[in-house]
């Protein structure tokens, strides 16, 4: 069974699933038993300096040179877990960036922050006193535009650790508590590569058949060929079994003029 600590933590964003996915956990073997329970089938890569053989005998690799040993092609995970990507290091971004690169369109990353607007953290700053040596800080504003930055689509939040204080002192001094961020030590965080409209439309069909939906929608949005292209679109949606609801969406996500979505429409239903 999994411990407290863990159904709290990051993996309540994990819900289970028995197909073989893929799964990167960097510096977090803590989370390996609690993997293993909600996705007993998937393949689990740990990236750690060192490690235990019991800690081995949970994942299916294990590469102890960490960021060195990030393979290079893309669209390979579907969950990366990199609990600590966010408090140590320097450049944020371009492990943001790299992650983004190896997830699948439908894939998302796990971690976490500790919170600079934590009440305990501003007492201290009031006090002239600044603990940032060993982790770093974040504001829930600052994560949104650095994940936004590093192209991830949708971001989820829930508090980590939450302490019972009093945030009226500083609610009185014109601090916002929304989400009672006042009181939140940390928050966890999951980043997914695209929206769950755009990751469910990625499921569906092969990318091949995607990608020559996509060419055929935008030449008839520009008005090249348009005529040929409504019965390449046609023969396209009779071959591959694209049903109505999956090309509206398709539409709605691909085509960039509403006025051109309007007229693609119009035309399939007539």
């Amino acid at each position: 069974m999994l411990n407290n600590f863990e159904r709290s933590g990051l993996l309540e964003f994990i819900p289970p699933n028995f197909l073989p996915i893929k799964v990167l956990l960097i510096e977090s073997e803590e989370f390996l038993s609690g993997l293993r329970e909600i996705l007993p089938t998937a393949q689990i890569a740990l990236l750690k300096k060192e490690s235990s053989p019991e800690v081995k005998n949970l994942c299916d690799e294990f590469k102890a040179d960490l960021i060195d040993e990030l393979p290079t092609a893309p669209k390979i995970f579907d969950i990366i877990l990199a609990r600590d990507v966010l408090t140590v290091g320097e450049n944020f971004y371009a492990m943001l960036m790299a992650f983004n690169h190896l997830l699948t369109d439908s894939g998302f990353i796990l971690t976490q922050f500790y919170n600079v607007r934590f009440v305990k953290v501003l007492e201290n700053l009031r006090r002239g006193r600044f603990m940032n040596n060993e982790r770093r800080l974040w504001a829930k504003a600052d994560v949104v535009k650095l994940l936004d930055d590093a192209i991830y689509k949708e971001i989820h939040f829930l508090p980590g650790v939450r302490e019972n204080i009093s945030a009226d002192d500083w609610k009185r001094f014109g601090f916002d508590d929304f989400n009672e961020d006042l009181t939140t030590r940390t928050w966890l965080v999951q980043a997914c590569k695209c929206t769950a409209e755009v990751a469910a439309l990625k499921d569906v069909f092969t990318p091949e058949v995607r990608a020559e939906l996509s060419r055929i929608l935008h030449r008839i949005e520009y008005d090249i060929d348009a005529e040929e292209n409504f019965q390449r679109l046609m023969t396209l949606c009779d071959r591959e079994g694209i049903f109505d609801e999956y090309l509206s969406d398709f539409i709605e996500q691909v085509v960039v003029h509403k006025a051109a979505r309007h007229l693609i429409r119009s035309r399939l239903i007539n």
